[in-house]
């Protein structure tokens, strides 16, 4: 008596067809085993494509022949396609058993593979199931691109949406209004180029929307949210965006001012700095004391094998600093540079104020769309006694309440991100001033990178560096009115002033406020 292993499969679209039940393939091998007086070992059955051999079933079964290849003589099955879908694979699979000593037979399709005319047969066993697949594979993309190309989505819906289908059945997107402002707020975050993907990740996940570094990322490149659909290129189509049937929850400026700020970052090297560059923040912002050429910097090692770093200009002059006095000094000249409250207190006075006058033209847009949403509202609720009464029908009820509820949606985001705009303002105020007032600790804690930008927005002009000071012609508007409002400056000197223009020293010169005289 033999010993067997029978193996059942059917894939998801298989299971209502007659005959390709689990059961009516598990009946039909027990049936076949006992009529040829043939052991059934195991049983392995599983609902999988037969695309390929990674199926879990399989899997199993495959280590269980290897395991028991002493004792199996045969794995069965009702049809070849059952075992694959996949010529190559296939035949690669049935060496497999053949190297274990292990028949492989479909019981309705039986033949003889020690015959050279069987495993012509067996091409074409295997062959039509994958021809098959193959069709029905170009079906599917042909259905799924012309779903596209009339506005519909057909995947899952990314975050700030949920599927849904309208009132012809076709698969779209709704806004989910628990979650679209925040991704909204994530748009204008990375728009304004202040915020970081992590920082932007940190604020949805706060706000309980679960996303990885590499799915804000994708997020934020996502057209969806303009309302519309990407149709990938292939050999059969090129690469183009649609108008979606879904409403839009970001407009196309944010969007696009997203997109320059990616761009942007990747023209940025993503190298990771030199220990010398780490060394000497400074260099490319000195110049030499004596010539007035750029400084320049470079390290040598001791005889203990540290490096030590220098700050130096070009032969024949030989000017030289260490950096560490030169990194020192400039850090203590940064602690010297504080902004007392008074001064914050105006300064925040006088950016309300800008403010304030586009506080106006906000409520005013608020107001006209809060009128519109009323106005809405009421006649989605006459819509609905009308077709109560049947004084309209179906079609068109269904017809106007998609309308009208379409542009109640995006009336709503518009209202949300009104409301943002003054928590926004409000954070970057507070953040400003922190920042200015924690300049030196801010500066300590940077990268390469951020020192550099700091010091080039600090001190448009070069410093020079010369009897434990620092010289410079010029410094930035704003810190020029903190510095004048405090001007015993220790490790700084400032050789040239802008002129005052009768302003007072607790105000800011011309440029910072709008001028009404």
């Amino acid at each position: 008596m033999e010993n067997v292993i029978i193996y059942t499969r059917v894939s998801t679209d298989e299971q209502a067809q007659k005959g390709y039940s689990l059961r009516n393939q598990k009946s039909t091998l027990e049936r076949y085993c006992l009529n040829n007086d043939l052991t059934i070992l195991a049983h392995f059955e599983e609902d999988f494509s037969a695309k390929n051999f990674k199926r879990p079933a399989f899997s199993q079964l495959l280590n269980f022949s290897k395991n028991n290849k002493k004792r199996i003589h045969k794995i069965l099955f009702t049809k070849w396609d059952r075992f694959s879908r996949n010529i190559e694979e296939a035949y690669k699979m049935i060496r497999t058993f053949n190297s274990y000593n292990i028949e492989v037979s479909a019981t309705e399709q039986p033949l003889d593979l020690s015959q050279s005319d069987s495993k012509v047969i067996l091409a074409m066993y295997l062959v039509i199931p994958e021809v098959e697949n193959d069709k029905n594979s170009e079906r599917t993309k042909s259905a799924l691109h012309k779903a596209k190309l009339e506005g519909c989505f057909t995947g899952l819906a990314p975050k700030g949406y949920k599927n849904q289908r309208d009132e012809n059945g076709k698969s779209t997107l709704a806004i989910d209004h628990h979650k679209a402002p925040y991704i909204q707020r994530a748009f204008e975050m990375y728009s304004q180029g202040m915020y970081s993907i992590q920082e932007i990740r940190l604020m949805l996940i706060e706000n309980n929307i679960k996303i990885s570094k590499n799915g804000t990322i994708s997020m934020l490149k996502n057209p969806t949210y303009l309302g519309k659909i990407y149709i990938h290129r292939n050999k059969d189509y090129n690469e183009q965006l649609v108008e979606g049937l879904h409403p839009a929850i970001i407009d196309q400026d944010i969007f696009d001012k997203v997109q320059n700020n990616f761009s942007e970052k990747i023209s940025i090297t993503t190298k990771e700095p030199k220990e010398i560059d780490k060394a000497l923040p400074l260099r490319g912002h000195l110049i030499c004391p004596s010539c007035n050429r750029n400084l320049t910097g470079s390290s040598s090692k001791g005889r203990t094998g540290n490096s030590y770093y220098y700050y130096h200009c070009n032969p024949p002059c030989r000017v030289r600093f260490k950096a560490d006095d030169v990194n020192i000094l400039f850090e203590l000249m940064l602690e010297e540079i504080q902004i007392k409250e008074d001064i914050a207190s105006l300064y925040r006075k006088i950016i309300r104020k800008i403010h304030g006058s586009k506080t106006n033209d906000i409520k005013i847009q608020k107001q006209s769309l809060k009128r519109e949403l009323n106005k809405l509202l009421e006649r989605q609720s006459s819509m609905e006694d009308k077709f109560l009464d049947d004084l309209i029908d179906v079609k068109t009820y269904n017809k106007a309440k998609l309308r009208n509820s379409k542009r109640i949606q995006e009336i709503k985001v518009s209202i949300s991100q009104l409301n943002s705009l003054d928590d926004n303002f409000a954070n970057h105020l507070k953040s400003g001033i922190t920042f200015i007032k924690n300049i030196r600790k801010l500066y300590a804690q940077a990268d390469i990178k951020l020192k550099k930008l700091l010091v080039g927005s600090i001190f448009p002009e070069k410093l020079t560096f010369e009897k434990n000071q620092y010289r410079t012609k010029n410094i930035s508007y704003l810190l020029e009115c903190i510095i004048l409002e405090n001007n015993e400056l220790k490790y700084l000197k400032i050789e040239k002033t802008a002129k005052n223009d009768g302003f007072s020293k607790k105000a800011p010169p011309l440029g910072l406020e709008p001028r009404t005289l």
